[in-house]
């Protein structure tokens, strides 16, 4: 029972045989209602016909009414092709006339009304009685021999059916069960051959669209995100180890040279320093990158409060010129816009973009921030005049890991600087939108809702 395919199987063969059950129940009801209702009426219309009768031919002197012929063809067709007891019974008790299948015995004594329901002569019967001239009494009897075992037999032969029918649901719903499930199993079997190291196998989707056909798509759909993902991540290492392998190359080096030379060469020890501090830099940039996107994954809570957009976007400038040695940054005027952020997120998710800018510059290029206001939404843009973006990597920038083919060429990031800036920003109700043409730049524009509309929306935390 722990296979849905049985669990189905016994539930269909349980509603068939409760389909079954009910329908021969109130077909065997309504069979014995309508013998029983027949086999009423006959008695009643055989105490009719025996008054009818008596009436007509006169009662003799002598009141024995052995002149009514109770098993006269007129009257046994009253019972159709059943039997009919007939019985007249004086009126103290003494039988004066009855049908040749009936004994001396009365029928029912002292029985007159409708029919009812009674046990005669050992067996079920309904009996019905009426008043004769002079006293006497009619009383009619039909047997319900057969009827009960007509009522026997159809019983058995539903029992039979109900038997039968189980089988054949038990059978028939495990046929159909599994081929209705065999998507679910061909899933199962693909999920079971599916590694980290070969994500590549897709199930096979035939026939209509139904449920197990969208499970099998959802399926499917998933496997790509999956390996999408496992490619991601695999390109990430890549790309971080080759990025660490440098600074601890350098780190290394120039350890080894400060232990032969640094005690009695001034200048090894300050090359050696600047070095290493290069180093350090670069390794306390990834690693602080790696930890902000662990935040991020996490749902680390956003405290906001209002922040001033142009202060952010002017000191930007300021730092962005201390770094930026070949490259002109500039801001363009800008009035004092206001939103509802957390700085400390609002500030990385911005100066990505602006080291973005600066990193995939042309050396003697420009750098330009823009912050303005449009209704209720405020803007932070950046601009540069770089090489630009290839169209068909426009949509793809902000995947996590993913790198141009040409940053990557250059080594100059790994893949998360833009898809950390996208999260921050969409956590603060916000939207990143990006325009590039190859050789004529790429611009940034950041949208953002303003301090007097608070946040967008109910999202208040990095997801």
């Amino acid at each position: 029972m722990r296979s849905i395919t049985w669990r189905l199987t016994f539930w269909y063969a349980a509603i068939l045989v409760l389909i079954l059950t009910v329908c021969g129940a109130a077909a065997f009801l309504t069979m014995r209602y309508m013998l029983f209702s027949a086999a009423a009426r006959e008695t009643a219309t055989a105490v009719s016909t025996v008054q009818d009768m008596a009436g007509r031919q006169g009662e003799n002197g002598q009141g024995s009414y052995n002149h009514v012929d109770l098993d006269d063809p007129d009257l046994v067709h009253t019972a159709g092709s059943g039997i009919l007891w007939v019985q007249i019974i004086s009126a103290q008790g003494r039988v004066l006339n009855s049908s040749r299948t009936l004994t001396d015995g009365p029928l029912a004594p002292g029985y007159i009304g409708p029919p009812k329901l009674s046990r005669v002569m050992g067996q079920d019967a309904y009996v019905a009685g009426g008043r004769l001239p002079g006293g006497a009494v009619v009383q009619a009897a039909h047997p319900l021999t057969r009827e009960e075992d007509f009522l026997d037999d159809l019983s058995q032969i539903f029992v039979i059916l109900v038997a039968g029918g189980l089988l054949l649901a038990l059978t028939g719903g495990r046929l159909i069960t599994r081929a209705a499930l065999k998507p679910v199993h061909s899933l199962t079997l693909t999920a079971r051959e599916i590694s980290t190291t070969d994500l590549r196998r897709r199930l096979t989707l035939r026939g209509a669209r139904d449920e197990l056909y969208v499970l099998g798509e959802t399926f499917n759909d998933m496997l790509d995100r999956l390996e999408r993902g496992f490619r991601s991540q695999q390109e990430f290492i890549a790309a971080a180890s080759h990025d660490l392998r440098t600074p601890v190359t350098v780190i290394k080096s120039y350890a080894e040279l400060l232990s032969r030379w640094g005690k009695n060469k001034p200048e090894v020890v300050d090359e050696s320093t600047q070095a290493l501090t290069r180093a350090a830099n670069l390794m306390d940039r990834i690693v602080n990158d790696l930890l902000m996107l662990t935040q991020v994954d996490s749902g680390f809570a956003l405290k906001p409060s209002p922040v001033n957009l142009t202060e952010i976007a002017e000191e930007m400038v300021q730092v962005a010129r201390a770094v930026a040695r070949d490259v002109t940054v500039e801001m363009a005027p800008a009035p004092s816009v206001t939103v509802e952020a957390d700085e400390h997120y609002l500030h990385r998710a911005l100066w990505a973009l602006v080291d973005n800018a600066i990193k995939y510059n042309r050396p003697g290029g420009k750098v330009t921030l823009l912050v303005a206001a449009d209704g209720t939404k405020a803007l932070f843009g950046v601009s540069d005049t770089g090489p630009g973006i290839p169209e068909e990597s426009l949509s793809r920038i902000f995947e996590r890991f993913y790198r141009v083919d040409q940053a990557r060429g250059h080594g100059r990031g790994f893949g998360l600087g833009l898809a950390l800036a996208k999260s921050i920003v969409e956590a603060h109700g916000g939207k990143i939108e990006v325009q590039s043409r190859q050789g004529k730049g790429t611009r940034f524009t950041v949208v953002l809702p303003l301090a007097s509309q608070g946040l967008s929306g109910p999202p208040n935390s990095l997801r």
